[in-house]
This record gives structure tokens, C-alpha cells and sequence, in this order.
């Protein structure tokens, strides 16, 4: 079919060509950015997601705009060199529009069906003393009183965050059981920091981009590094929240003997979710004091960039794939 040349070749050069390209220049400007940092929480800032996401993220929503504004009524004669059925609509940009829809909803699905909890959750009664017990802390804490936590009997983790949007706390029942109360406290100050943070969506996000990247394997281990920056960066939140340092890194030590299956597959934000190096430098830093937790301008940056992907291909005389639908039929149709 010939209304097939176009989107064929507008996502193979989409996916093959400009996405590997922008991950390499990601993939450096991350190396870069590990050198320069001056502590472990350095690399879980806003910047370096934003540097994860992007070359996956930037090209599939320009392509997708740009598709949509080809389909556009009576945009037929300024793209197409061939007849197609219809005289006013461009049935290229339609089947591109297609192919996008269905890669990008078959991605979600799988990335949902990987990232659900592999843990049957079983929440105690509010009623329960342990329940009660955790439920007492968080209404004394101004810095606890809007989390949502849950008591259970089997949780991914001894204390993880969970949920994309409405995100909660899960404790596991035997953590909170062997735990004392400064201990369970600065356990839940460090997810509070991972919810207020969308800790868990984010990661989502990261995963699926990674995931729909065909050289996203060139960035997992920095997504990982970003994961156990993360965990740092929330340690230090938690301690400048007001959570005792030391009852925290107790807490560390202890959640890192509970076994976890598949942990890193669970789609949670663990307070034990790093291999036993990473632990020992999240103690260090807890030890020495540690330092203010880094903010940067990235989600900014990441916004700004994502709402031009959008809006110029809008913009008269800035639609490239214009230019490229008219070559590629230029050159192939006499092909078919």
C-alpha cells in the first residue's frame, strides 16, 4: 500500500535514527553529570530524570503532533504526492497516527502489567494495635498527617510507597512489630519524601521510556543510579524533616534483611531498595550528617521542552515531517 511508505519510514527514522542519537547525547551529559557530583543524592535531581525521559519522550510527542496536525481537513495537497482515496484528508498521517496509538497503548499495558505489585496485600484492620500504633504517629507528625498508610500482613517491602496518582505507604506488619517508635517515624518521613516527590510515577515513566527506546539499555544503569540517588536524596529529607538520623540508618539496616522477590520489579519506592554498597554509602552520609537534599530546574526544563514538541509543528513553516513526507514519496512512491 502506498499510504504505508510514509508512516513506515517516519517511524523508522523516528526510532532508529533520532532517538538513538539524543541517547547518546543524553548517555553523555549523564556521564558528565556523575563526575561533577558531589554526593550520591546529587544524581536524583529533577535534571538528571529529565535527561532519562527525554529522548524518548521529546520525538514520539513532535511526531505525534505533527501527525495529528497532517490529518488536519484539507492538508492533502501541501504533503501528498499521491492520490488517495479520500480528496481532502491525508490517510498517511492517519495510519501514522495509528501505528503511534497502538505502539504507545500496547507499551503502557505491558509497563502496567510489569510495574503491578507481585505481592498479595493483605491490610490489617484500622482497629488492630499495629494499625492503631502507625496511625497514631502520623496524626501526631504536621509532616505525616495527609500520607495515606496502610498496615499489612505480606508488603512488597518492610515500608514502600506505592501508586502512581493515589499514592500510599505500606508497612509491613513485622516491621512495625520488631520497630520502635523513632525508628518507624523517620521510615515514614523518608516515603513521605518519595510520595511528595511522585517517586513511583516517575520511576513509571522513566521505565516506559526506556522501555519504547530501542538503545534504552544505554541508560538503565543510569535510571539505577537515579533509583539509589533517590533513596539518598529521601534519607536526607527525612532527616531535615525532623527524623533522628540515627534511628533512620537503624531502620536501613533492619528493612535490608527482610527478602524481597523481584523487588526492583514491584513498581515501589523502597526504604531498602539498594544493593549492600549503596547502603553503606546511604549510612555514611546519615553518619557524617547529611548534606540538604538538591532541587534543580529540570521538570522546568522538561516542561518547556515537551510544550514546544507540541506547538511547533503547529507553527507555519516549522513542520518538518512535512518536508520529510513529501521526500519520502518523492523518492519511494516510484517504487511501489
Amino acid at each position: 500500500m502506498d499510504e504505508l511508505l510514509f508512516p513506515v519510514a517516519a517511524v523508522a527514522v523516528t526510532f532508529l535514527v533520532v532517538i538513538p542519537a539524543l541517547t547518546l547525547a543524553s548517555r553523555a551529559v549523564l556521564a558528565r553529570r556523575r563526575r561533577r557530583a558531589r554526593s550520591l543524592g546529587d544524581f536524583g535531581t529533577e535534571s538528571v530524570f529529565a535527561w532519562l525521559v527525554m529522548p524518548s519522550l521529546l520525538p514520539v510527542l513532535w511526531l505525534t503532533s505533527s501527525a495529528l496536525h497532517q490529518s488536519e481537513p484539507s492538508r492533502l495537497a501541501d504533503t501528498c504526492l499521491i492520490a488517495h482515496v479520500h480528496p481532502t484528508t491525508c490517510l498517511d498521517a492517519i495510519l501514522l497516527l495509528g501505528l503511534l496509538s497502538a505502539g504507545l497503548a500496547a507499551s503502557v499495558a505491558h509497563r502496567v502489567w510489569r510495574e503491578r505489585l507481585r505481592f498479595a496485600v493483605v491490610p490489617l484492620a484500622p482497629d488492630q494495635p499495629l494499625s492503631l500504633r502507625v496511625a497514631g504517629l502520623v496524626a501526631a507528625d504536621p509532616r505525616l498527617r495527609r500520607l495515606r498508610t496502610v498496615v499489612t500482613r505480606s508488603a512488597p517491602a518492610p515500608v514502600c510507597a506505592v501508586g502512581w496518582f493515589r499514592r500510599r505507604v505500606l508497612v509491613d506488619a513485622c516491621f512495625v512489630r520488631d520497630s520502635d517508635d523513632a525508628m518507624l517515624r523517620a521510615a515514614l518521613l523518608h516515603e513521605s519524601a518519595h510520595v511528595d516527590a511522585f517517586d513511583t510515577f516517575r520511576s513509571a515513566v522513566a521505565r516506559l521510556c526506556l522501555g519504547i527506546n530501542p538503545v534504552g539499555q544505554w541508560l538503565a544503569p543510569d535510571l539505577e543510579r537515579w533509583h539509589q540517588a533517590r533513596e539518598a536524596h529521601c534519607d536526607s529529607a527525612a532527616v531535615h524533616r525532623g527524623g533522628d538520623a540515627l534511628a533512620l540508618a537503624e531502620g536501613i539496616v533492619r528493612a535490608a534483611r527482610f527478602h524481597c522477590v523481584e523487588r526492583a520489579r514491584c513498581g515501589a519506592a523502597m526504604l531498602c531498595g539498594d544493593e549492600l554498597s549503596t547502603l553503606r554509602l546511604r549510612l555514611t552520609l546519615l553518619l557524617h550528617g547529611p548534606p540538604s537534599p538538591v532541587r534543580t530546574a529540570g521538570h522546568l526544563v522538561l516542561g518547556a521542552a515537551l510544550l514546544a514538541a507540541l506547538v511547533l509543528p503547529h507553527v507555519a513553516g516549522a513542520d518538518l515531517l512535512e518536508h520529510f513526507h513529501f521526500e519520502v514519496e518523492r523518492l519511494l512512491h516510484p517504487l511501489g
